[in-house]
């Protein structure tokens, strides 16, 4: 066992030193403390919260640590172990770590430090065998529920899943069910190994093979479960007939996608969770049928078990018990085929216009069958590269074609459109079928859907941009003193561009070996719209403008310049590929745990939250850019030349309404509407919302409507000839040379030249 003399070894100071440091009696340099501190943390000392190893009396406490309780099953389990101890007049300190495992690791050995009775756990880390090691070094009685490490000897209390999916599986084979899917939480918990292998056993039993694609490992949560319902449905013919998960939390997700598609979910697709439908007299829901695992006696299970080690601590022998759930599925007719509300004799068929690009605006392609199902009107996608989209829609409406009636477009081309003649004004529609613009983002209806007066479009989606960075880097100690020490700034969150490089540059291993991450930051700058959106909050935060009050163009001055220069030189403190990746890829590196900070917009950032893929999902903090967000989204209008204007604005009014704002935000979009940033679920999954609320209202336009002269501007040809006089002095960044205010001065002079030929 690790001892106090242990920790003044490694740490090279004194025990009276340590000691001093664990119980606070004297004051002791900042160095010193991070010395003895970074000891305790190597070593896995234990510190006891008297400070004292000895002469110590067992606290009577029962320590219980849970992940969550959001999960109906976990709430039952929490509450029986609370109901059996009670009856003892045992005490309990419940620790819920919201399945972080370093807030379950903090929580285990804070108990142990209080020297409690004994503990019940129900863990998120059972791949970590060390924390359970020394657990069982501390000497205090304990028992796991469900989870454990590979071959760990301990008191173990389980449900046998293996066998419970195999009878299920095989009695749904039995009944003709052949489209059987399996919708897991994550491979890393042996309860959902168990209920995949049980799943398999009863296909090959019944000699038939099962099919990859229909096995889903995600996030035991409801948007997950969402996401793999859409997934699953989204087969045509071969959708499940059933669906088997080992979550509540997931079948309630399955069961909105259900909703979604219109399909008669106790009549066609049936859903079977696991559960406690024994204990839970007031579950009558139809769509979902759960199992009969008692939640309650595996819990008092788990309170005997332990009170019997506590009171017995030498003679007992460590115990494994496990349950078997039972279930109810004999009402389950035989297998028929499934009916599903795809497009055959729609009434009216309309063409939508969208760009190619999967993070953007895949999830409304996946939601169609709603708005089919509603309005009886087929729609027909046709797609369009990004950065094809602006001159494809001007050649398209000047050709007089009747071919498209809706289209999907950049909010700062509104203007430019709506003078060109090439949208129908909405006015008259939104008067014969109102909706309610207060649903919007404050400001939403004008950014997205005015100009002179008049509702040209709606709203598709809103967003702005947010900084993220590495909380557990920004907050450690010994990386501050070093940043001081060279830079001689502190470690804190930027403020100003200025600010932003020099921590960009610090945290890049190739002006600083010894940074914890490869690179300071991740951008993506592949077009000029990226470019330009890049830019313009660095312009900002200098105090510069690319047009004065007057909206006349003033380009070359002195804030713009600096502005200019700290981009470029944010360039060379960034991962590679920057000309060529898109913003998701950007928010990869971050999420891989390649980079210090990242600054996007915030649709980009959800993969920070995937606990299957995200190495930084506990680590990551988000806050303002410095200087202002760009206000960026897109824009539905409708053709001037649409012959069916009634039916291409009841899909707009749909795509933007607030009936799919949640299902199409947890696709991947940012709905316009208000109702996604005040949802618990939708603020709990991506907690910056609220944040990125507040930013929206304070968001700027990249660029005035119109000229001084009164003309509207082109901002596309604008952009890309910004981008083009830009693109050698970018690769002149990567390559490590950062043009400085003089060349940049005559760069601007050339640049003022070729824009105001098009203003």
């Amino acid at each position: 066992m690790i001892t106090i003399k242990d920790v003044a070894k490694q740490a090279g100071v004194s025990i009276a030193s340590v000691s001093n440091y664990i119980n606070n009696k004297k004051n002791i340099s900042a160095k010193t403390a991070r010395t003895i501190q970074q000891a305790i943390d190597d070593l896995n000392y234990v510190v006891q919260n008297s400070g004292r190893e000895l002469k110590m009396k067992r606290n009577q406490d029962i320590g219980i640590v849970f992940p969550t309780i959001s999960e109906p099953y976990l709430e039952r389990l929490l509450s029986s172990i609370k109901g059996y101890l009670s009856q003892y007049d045992q005490t309990f300190v419940l620790e819920l770590t919201d399945s972080d495992p370093r807030m379950e690791t903090k929580a285990i050995l804070n108990l142990i430090g209080r020297n409690v009775a004994g503990m019940i756990l129900y863990t998120c880390q059972p791949q970590n065998r060390e924390i359970f090691e020394k657990l069982e070094k501390s000497g205090i009685p304990y028992v796991l529920i469900d989870r454990r490490p590979e071959n760990f000897d301990c008191n173990f209390v389980t449900v046998d899943n293996k066998e419970l999916f195999q009878r299920i599986t095989g009695e749904l084979l039995a009944k003709n069910y052949t489209r059987i899917a399996l919708v897991c939480g994550p491979d890393s918990y042996r309860e959902n190994i168990m209920a995949r292998t049980g799943y398999e056993n009863a296909f090959k039993i019944a000699g038939k093979e099962t099919e990859t694609e229909n096995i889903i490992f995600t996030t035991a949560i409801r948007e997950c479960g969402f996401r793999a319902g859409i997934q699953l449905l989204e087969r045509g013919e071969r959708i499940p007939q059933v669906i088997l998960t080992t979550s509540y939390r997931l079948a309630e997700g399955l069961k909105y996608a259900l909703k979604i598609y219109h399909l008669d979910e106790e009549e066609q697709v049936q859903i079977i969770s696991t559960g406690d439908s024994m204990d839970d007299v007031f579950h009558h829901d139809n769509a979902i049928v759960k199992t009969s695992r008692g939640a309650y006696q595996i819990g008092e299970e788990a309170g005997k078990l332990l009170l019997r080690n506590i009171r017995s601590p030498i003679v007992f022998e460590k115990q494994q018990v496990v349950f078997q759930d039972d279930y109810n599925i004999a009402q389950l007719e035989p297998a028929m085929e499934i009916k599903t509300q795809r497009p055959t004799q729609a009434a009216e068929e309309i063409c939508v216009l969208l760009l190619d690009d999967e993070t953007s605006v895949s999830g409304l392609s996946r939601l169609l069958i709603d708005f089919y199902a509603k309005e009886n009107i087929k729609v027909k996608i046709k797609r369009v590269l990004p950065k094809d989209s602006f001159e494809y829609i001007c050649n398209y409406c000047e050709s007089g074609s009747t071919q498209i009636d809706v289209i999907l477009f950049d909010v700062p081309w509104l203007a430019y459109y709506a003078d060109k003649g090439y949208l129908l004004c909405l006015d008259e529609l939104m008067e014969a079928y109102p909706l309610n613009i207060r649903n919007y983002l404050p400001n939403a209806a004008g950014h997205y859907s005015m100009y002179n007066g008049r509702h040209y479009a709606l709203p598709y989606m809103a967003c702005t941009q947010l900084l993220f960075y590495r909380k557990d880097i920004f907050s450690n100690e010994e990386i501050a003193d070093d940043l001081e020490r060279k830079y001689m700034i502190p470690l804190k969150v930027p403020k100003n561009w200025f600010q932003f490089n020099a921590l960009a540059k610090y945290f890049t291993r190739k002006y600083n070996p010894d940074s914890p991450v490869e690179f300071g930051h991740s951008m993506a700058i592949s077009n000029p719209d990226l470019f330009l959106c890049d830019l313009m909050p660095r312009i900002w935060d200098y105090g510069g403008s690319l047009f004065n009050r007057q909206q006349a163009l003033q380009l070359n001055t002195l804030q713009n310049r600096k502005a200019v220069r700290s981009l470029l030189e944010s360039v060379q403190y960034t991962s590679g590929g920057l000309l060529s990746k898109k913003p998701a890829d950007a928010a990869v590196d971050f999420i891989n745990g390649n980079t210090a900070m990242f600054y996007t917009f915030y649709n980009y950032a959800t993969g920070l939250v995937d606990r299957l893929q995200s190495k930084v999902v506990d680590d990551f903090g988000y806050t303002r850019i410095p200087g202002s967000s760009v206000l960026s989204g897109w824009s539905l209008g409708i053709s001037k030349n649409s012959q069916k204007p009634e039916a291409a604005f009841k899909f707009i009014r749909w795509a933007s309404g607030s009936d799919i704002a949640i299902p199409h935000t947890i696709l991947g979009g940012q709905s316009p509407n208000i109702s996604v940033y005040r949802n618990y679920d939708m603020v709990s999954l991506y907690p910056w919302l609220p944040r990125a609320m507040t930013e929206f209202e304070n968001s700027l336009e990249r660029l005035p409507q119109t000229t001084a002269k009164g003309n509207v501007i082109n901002e596309d040809e604008f952009v890309h000839i910004f981008y083009e006089e830009m693109m050698p002095l970018i690769r002149e960044a990567m390559d490590g040379h950062t043009a400085n205010l003089e060349q940049l001065e005559d760069v601007f002079a050339v640049l003022q030249g070729k824009l105001r030929k098009i203003l």
